[in-house]
Formats: structure tokens, C-alpha cells, sequence
């Protein structure tokens, strides 16, 4: 659908957006910018900020979910900037590198060091500007020579060693195995102004907590927090049913899980059909106090594998003298908490370190995507063709990628090009 008819634009349009978290409260803004008056944004959490989830434990804040901004994350920085939210370079120069025993890994030897930089800057680098529509919001038109695994990909056009450096930001992030993820993924998530941002280290950390900022952002909204929907309709007007009653829209932008939508939304045979093909992973984040643990963030290189599912494949150490950590897993929904818990134990006894408390265990549904065979069957250009539909947008996670700075990207492309 055009975002103009008749070469107007009708400000007064009754907008309904579906999760506040950085796609929902970042297109609500953008609509605001424009000059759109109701705009209403239904969340069923009693917060905003979705992924980007903030926790204060004496008089500290520490982060459960998403906490890293890069600078060319224009669009979340320029909110941080317009509402007043501090941010401040991150300090990654204390991360250690372990095996699965807790045991240090050695270095890089300089000769490697060489290669890996040599990988990146005469091969990555080519194959980003061979594939510069990524570096666009969206997916559009894939190549079958990037919707190959990683791990595929990385031989065929020698770049292992590098992709060996990717895997920490890949599989210690929680974005799933090196020998699973589609390439297209990789290539948008670790982009080359992503990669200057690291070298210049201009990658940004909120000393208050990054969900401080979406809260600031709720506050100049209509927000329902607790909303709990029951039935969306769409005919000439989109009607959206919730415990308070029935209310009337002219557009709706989701940007919550699509497959959720099934639960309450009359849904085409061509959305049940692509919204049943998206994966998820269950990773998740447990914040504990630890004693007698080394005071740096680290990283478990031998669990980045399917093989070592439901066992720690990166720790965060956020304030220096504070023994509190917040240690990542990477797992499928067969793994028990207290499995995953047992094995966190066991790993940190092996460092010398003894968990005293487990404040915070959260499951994550993360980095919605899908597998090789279906973005060769052309999975995002008919994703893309159901935008409009039945006044019906979509902007959430899985039309760019699961972080901060790419889904508020694509949320305020999606209004720019249709409202």
C-alpha cells in the first residue's frame, strides 16, 4: 500500500501498534514526527522496552537482555540523544577467552592474528560490497550463495579464521551455530560499519540501563500496558478487542512475535503459512552473585556447538567490585533449568568461584529467522508482499535482525515508506 493517495496524507488516521519495544516505540515516534495524532500501542507486559530489559540490584543496573549500542545505530542514539539518556563507551578490554573446564585459552599467535585481518579486509570486506543491498533495511532478492550456513559459506570463500572471531558475537550472543545460521543473517548483523564502530570502539553501554530509555519513550505515547487482546478483525477498519472492549483503527503495525499473531488475528492462508516457518532459539540469561570469580567478562569458544547446548557461552562483568554476573546460554526448550543451572554450577566451580544467589533466570525467544531451504523458496519477498495488506504492517525482529539498532532501523523505514 502507498503511503499516499491522491498525493495527500491523512494525519488523522487511528494507528494501532502491536509490542513496546524498540520497534513498537520507535515507529510510534516516527508516526509522531509526521504529524499522525492517534497512535495507540498495545503491550501485554506491564513494561516497555521488550528484549531491552533493566534490572537494579544495590543501587546498580545491570541487563537481562539486549545492553549494546553501536554508532552506527543512528536511530535508537538519536532517541537516547533527543530524550536526554546517557550512554558511554563500552569497556570490553578486560574479556578472557576459556575452555568448556574453565581453563584460559591461549592467545592468538601473531601470525593468525595477520591472517584473520587479512580475511576481513581483503575478502569480508569484498563480499560486503558484492552483497551491498544488505547493508539496506530488509531482505529482498536473496542469493542462494548467502542463504548457505555460515560455516559453508566461510570455506567456500576462505574466511574460517575469521568466521572463528565472528562465532563471539554469533553463538556468544545467542544468534544460533556458525553450521546453521543462514549467511544472509551474518553479513547484515556484522556489517562493515558495525566492524569500524568495534575497531574505533565506538560502541555504547547505558549506565542507567538501555531499558531506561524506552521507558522515557512510553511516556510521550498512548501506551495499554497489560493489554491482553483476544481478537484482532480486519475489514475496513482493523477492530482490536482487549479486556477494556472493543476499539476501532485504520492501520496496524505489529512488531511482536508473528507467529503469535495466530492466537488472536485472522490470519491469510499466505501469513499462516510463512509465520509457521519461523525458528526461534531459548536463550537465557541467568543474573547471579558470584564469589571468588574472576572480575572480567569472558567467553566459552568450546560451547559454541549444538554438542555443548544448556552450558555457558559468555558471562558480562558489568561493575568492577560488584561480584554479580550475568552469565548467557544458548539451548533448545528439552534442557531444564535446573540442568542449565547444575551446569552453570559446575562451570564456575572448575574457575575457583562458588554461585552464591541466582537473582534473575529469563527465558528468551530470540533471533526469529529461518533456515536455508526457506529463504530460497523466497520467504522475505513474500514476506514483503504482505505489507498493506488488510491495512496491515509489519515490523518486528524478523524483517531485519534480533537487535536493537536494526529493528528500530526497519520500524521507522516501515513508516517512512508507507505512512
Amino acid at each position: 500500500m502507498d503511503r499516499q493517495q491522491n498525493n495527500e496524507i491523512d494525519l488523522s488516521q487511528r494507528i494501532a501498534i502491536l509490542g513496546a519495544g524498540a520497534a513498537g516505540l520507535t515507529a510510534a515516534e516516527a508516526l509522531k514526527q509526521k504529524g499522525y495524532q492517534h497512535i495507540t500501542v498495545f503491550e501485554r507486559t506491564d513494561h516497555a522496552g521488550g528484549k531491552c530489559l533493566s534490572v537494579d540490584i544495590a543501587a546498580k543496573t545491570y541487563e537481562l537482555g539486549a545492553g549494546i549500542l553501536t554508532e552506527n545505530n543512528t536511530v535508537p542514539l538519536r532517541l537516547a540523544k533527543k530524550y536526554a539518556i546517557p550512554f558511554e563507551r563500552a569497556h570490553f578490554a578486560q574479556s578472557i577467552f576459556v575452555d568448556q573446564n574453565g581453563q584460559p585459552i591461549p592467545s592468538q599467535s601473531l601470525a593468525l592474528k595477520l591472517k584473520v585481518l587479512w580475511q576481513l579486509f581483503f575478502r569480508y570486506r569484498r563480499i560486503l560490497k558484492r552483497y551491498n543491498e544488505l547493508a539496506s533495511p530488509g531482505f529482498r532478492n536473496l542469493s542462494p550463495a548467502i542463504t548457505l550456513p555460515f560455516d559453508q559459506f566461510s570455506k567456500k570463500y576462505k574466511i574460517s579464521d575469521l568466521a572463528n572471531v565472528f562465532s563471539l558475537f554469533l553463538s556468544g550472543f545467542g544468534y544460533c551455530y556458525s553450521d546453521h545460521v543462514p549467511t544472509a543473517y551474518v553479513l547484515k548483523y556484522v556489517n562493515w560499519k558495525t566492524i569500524v564502530a568495534y575497531l574505533k570502539n565506538q560502541v555504547y553501554t547505558f549506565p542507567n540501563g538501555i531499558q531506561g530509555l524506552w521507558t522515557r519513550v512510553a511516556r510521550q505515547h498512548d501506551v495499554r500496558f497489560k493489554a491482553e487482546i483476544s481478537q484482532i478483525s480486519r475489514a475496513e477498519t482493523i477492530t482490536i478487542d482487549t479486556e477494556s472492549g472493543r476499539e476501532e483503527f485504520d492501520k496496524l503495525i505489529v512488531t511482536t512475535p508473528l507467529d503469535e499473531t495466530a492466537l488472536f488475528m485472522d490470519l491469510s492462508l499466505q501469513e499462516q503459512t510463512l509465520f509457521k516457518k519461523i525458528q526461534y532459539l531459548d536463550y537465557q540469561t541467568i543474573l547471579c552473585t558470584v564469589n571468588n570469580f574472576v572480575e572480567k567478562t569472558g567467553y566459552v569458544p568450546e560451547n559454541f556447538s549444538r554438542e555443548r547446548e544448556g552450558h555457558p557461552v559468555f558471562w558480562y562483568y558489568r561493575h568492577a567490585g560488584q561480584p554479580i554476573y550475568s552469565f548467557y546460554v544458548l539451548t533448545d526448550k528439552n534442557i531444564s533449568e535446573k540442568e542449565v543451572t547444575d551446569n552453570l554450577r559446575t562451570f564456575v566451580h572448575q574457575m575457583g568461584g562458588e554461585i552464591e544467589s541466582v537473582h534473575q533466570f529469563i527465558h528468551w525467544k530470540y533471533f526469529p529467522h529461518v533456515e536455508t531451504d526457506e529463504l530460497n523458496k523466497g520467504f522475505y519477498d513474500k514476506l514483503n508482499q504482505l505489507q498493506g495488506n488488510q491495512h496491515t504492517f509489519y515490523a518486528g525482529e524478523i524483517l531485519n535482525f534480533s537487535c536493537v539498532g536494526f529493528t528500530s532501523e526497519y520500524a521507522e523505514y516501515i513508516v517512512n515508506q508507507h505512512f
